[in-house]
């Protein structure tokens, strides 16, 4: 079953454009190609200034996303790139945290058939 993983993070003001740079050039590049889909990095446009961000991520189904995790291997048998883009995002989430104040989850299951997130595990 398909989920969307809802991130937010408080993150230091003034640091929107290097949180975003670093998810863009180094962590999204290894999440696409271990198969999930980028759906956007949003901040509020309603409400006021503030220093919130919100991140969605399409996943083929929970176990995808808890295989994607930074910290773990990459699968066995993958080409050698692979590894090169997980230490890069590694690296590029370390510094990313250093810019968060406050992170939370939320994991979203489609109760519609109606959309295709198009996720196809890699």
């Amino acid at each position: 079953m398909p989920i969307v993983v809802e991130r937010s993070f408080t993150i230091e003001r003034g640091s929107a454009r290097e949180f975003e740079r670093l998810s863009r050039e180094h962590i999204w590049p290894y999440m696409e190609a271990r198969g999930c889909k980028i759906l956007g990095l949003f901040t509020n446009v309603h409400g006021g200034p503030s220093n919130e961000v919100t991140l969605l991520t399409a996943y083929e189904s929970l176990a995808h996303w808890e295989d994607t995790r930074l910290e773990g291997p990459v699968p066995a048998g993958s080409p050698p790139e692979l590894e090169v883009l997980r230490k890069a995002a590694h690296e590029a989430n370390q510094a990313r945290t250093k810019l968060t104040l406050v992170s939370q989850t939320r994991v979203l299951g489609l109760i519609t058939k109606a959309v295709d997130l198009g996720v196809r595990r890699a």
